[in-house]
């Protein structure tokens, strides 16, 4: 899992590598071949990243289900994977799967349900670029410059986000469990 998260942040900080790179050609070219190539090399690094994303977020579900102990989470493993297909469900559903995981990948409260355990920001904050970053992409004149690089700047922060979501919550899921207090006498 450490080395599959280590995969999804460099290549998710090369999408977003790619994502600047689209943004500076838009700018300095209107050559349509030119364009096209760094949109097709983008795309291919877009879904090595992604799907690279959803293979961690895979694992990181199943070890957050271990500690849980199978309980708690609102989602099936297999929407881990679907929730990122579903038309609409996608604005919502990867979101709810990644809090799920973050939720269940806290050992401090080992006590507390799942869903009682507090949602984290950062997860929060990484989905909102994230969306964001998508939804300037297909604006009627996404293609602008402008536009282009206002989507490369949130894809980049979602970028961030991202990689500091998958540092943590891989941190917590390999770390080893604390000790419970001794019960009073």
């Amino acid at each position: 899992m450490r080395w599959t998260g280590v995969a999804a942040v460099v290549l998710i900080g090369l999408a977003a590598a790619a994502e600047m790179q689209s943004a500076a050609v838009r700018w300095a070219t209107d050559d349509v071949a030119v364009i096209a190539t760094v949109v097709q090399i983008s795309l291919v690094v877009h879904v090595a990243a992604g799907l690279t994303f959803v293979v961690w977020m895979s694992q990181a579900r199943a070890r957050s289900e271990l500690i849980t102990s199978g309980g708690g989470h609102r989602f099936p493993a297999v929407w881990v994977f679907g929730g990122w297909l579903i038309p609409f469900g996608n604005l919502f559903i990867p979101q709810m799967v990644m809090q799920d995981i973050w939720r269940g990948s806290d050992r401090s409260r080992p006590a507390v349900e799942l869903e009682k355990r507090p949602k984290s920001r950062l997860v929060t904050a990484w989905w909102l670029c994230f969306v964001a970053s998508a939804a300037t992409s297909v604006l009627p004149d996404a293609e602008a410059p402008l536009w282009t690089t206002i989507s490369a700047a949130l894809g980049v922060a979602a970028a961030v986000l991202a990689g500091l979501m998958i540092g943590k919550v891989t941190g917590m899921l390999l770390s080893e469990p604390t000790a419970s207090p001794a019960p009073a006498a």
